[in-house]
């Protein structure tokens, strides 16, 4: 019954989920929570909360509200909130107001912490990071 109910409560626990073995490329949009124990290749943005999976693999850019690696993420990284949990891996460059790291996660790149009042941006953090190498 509830799937015939016009009210907007089911927008609220919605998540999408990708699971293991799927494989996508290209540009996402999401108002969910999405669950990633698959694979995404490309550009993510969400107003919500991404959950990469002990199985989970995400590379690209990514741009949300929070962020939980139990698996593996490879590239740029905006973010309010960032947890790498003891199973995850993240391979690049983060901008980020709270980040927190549990024993035996991993961070292999470079990061900015940026006031809770300041807006997070990617491309600030790549242009510095381009900018020292020379």
């Amino acid at each position: 019954m509830a799937i015939f109910n016009k009210g907007s409560i089911a927008s609220v626990s919605e998540t999408t989920v990708i699971s293991s073995g799927a494989k996508i490329e290209g540009s996402f949009y999401f108002n969910s929570m999405l669950h990633l124990d698959g694979e995404i290749t490309g550009d993510v943005t969400s107003s919500s909360v991404i959950v990469i999976g002990k199985s989970g693999v995400l590379k690209g850019q990514v741009k949300a509200d929070k962020i939980v690696i139990n698996g593996i993420f490879e590239g740029e990284m905006s973010v309010d909130s960032l947890e790498i949990l003891s199973g995850g891996v993240l391979n690049g460059n983060i901008v980020v107001k709270q980040l927190s790291i549990e024993n035996g996660g991993k961070f292999n790149g470079s990061s900015k912490i940026v006031e809770k009042d300041e807006e997070v941006a990617v491309s600030d953090s790549v242009e510095e990071t381009n900018q020292d190498a020379s």
